[in-house]
C-alpha cells in the first residue's frame, strides 16, 4: 500500500519540516516587525531600552541554564541515592520541584521574547489582505497581554499570600515564597515581552511604505 502523502503545505527549517498554517510566523527567525525585540533603535530611548533588555534576557538565559543543570544534577543524585543506595532523601524532591517551576516559568517568559508560543494561523487561512492579518495580530498580541497581566496578578496575590503567613516546605523548611516568587516573574516577563510585541506591530502598522511579507498559504 503506498502511504498518503499529507496535502498541507510545508516549509524546512533546517532539517525540520514546519507545517506553514502561518507563514509570517512559520519562517525563522521571524521578520523584525514580529519580534519583542526591533532589529534597530528608532529613538535613543529605544536604544536604552534594548541594551537593558540584552541584559536582563543574558541574566534569564544563564540563570535558566544553571537552573536546568541543577534539575538534572538532583534527580541523578536521587536516583542514585534510592536504587544504589537505597537511602533515599525526600528533601531532593522538594528542591527539585523548586527548580522545576522556576525553569517552567522562566521559560515561559522567554518563549514569549521568541514567539516561540503555541499559535494558530487560522487567520492566515481566512484574511487574505496583509494589513488586515497585522492589525489582527496587533489586537492579539494586547489580548494576550492582558490576559496575562489577568492571570499574573491572581498568581502574585497568591504568592504574596504566602510570603505574609511565612509558610514553609515540609522537609528542607524553605519559605514557600521560593516556589510561589517564579510565578510572578514568569507572568512579569510575558506582559512585559507581549508590550514590546504590541508596540512594535503598530509601529510597523503605521509606516506608509512597509514591505508586506506575509506570504499566502
Amino acid at each position: 500500500m503506498q502511504q498518503e502523502k499529507l496535502s498541507e503545505p510545508s516549509k524546512s527549517v533546517g532539517k525540520t519540516k514546519i507545517y506553514d498554517y502561518d507563514p509570517d510566523l512559520s519562517t525563522h527567525p521571524i521578520p523584525p516587525h514580529l519580534h519583542a525585540i526591533p532589529e534597530q533603535a528608532e529613538t535613543p530611548v529605544d536604544n536604552i531600552l534594548i541594551r537593558f533588555e540584552l541584559l536582563l534576557n543574558g541574566l534569564f538565559r544563564i540563570t535558566m541554564v544553571m537552573v536546568g543543570m541543577g534539575l538534572a544534577l538532583l534527580t541523578f543524585t536521587q536516583v542514585v541515592m534510592r536504587y544504589v543506595f537505597e537511602s533515599p532523601f525526600t528533601g531532593i524532591e522538594e528542591a527539585s520541584i523548586l527548580l522545576a517551576v522556576w525553569l517552567y516559568f522562566l521559560g515561559m517568559g522567554y518563549a514569549t521574547r521568541e514567539r516561540e508560543h503555541i499559535h494558530g494561523g487560522i487567520v492566515s487561512l481566512l484574511v487574505k489582505d496583509p494589513h488586515k492579518v497585522a492589525i489582527i495580530r496587533f489586537i492579539s498580541s494586547i489580548t494576550c497581554m492582558f490576559a496575562a497581566i489577568l492571570f499574573g496578578y491572581f498568581a502574585s496575590q497568591y504568592a504574596l499570600r504566602e510570603i505574609d503567613r511565612g509558610r514553609i516546605s515540609t522537609i528542607l523548611q524553605w519559605p514557600r515564597g521560593l516556589w510561589s516568587a517564579s510565578m510572578f516573574v514568569g507572568f512579569a516577563m510575558m506582559v512585559g515581552y507581549f508590550l514590546l510585541e504590541a508596540i512594535n506591530e503598530f509601529r510597523y502598522l503605521r509606516k506608509p511604505s512597509r514591505n508586506n511579507t506575509t506570504q499566502e498559504v
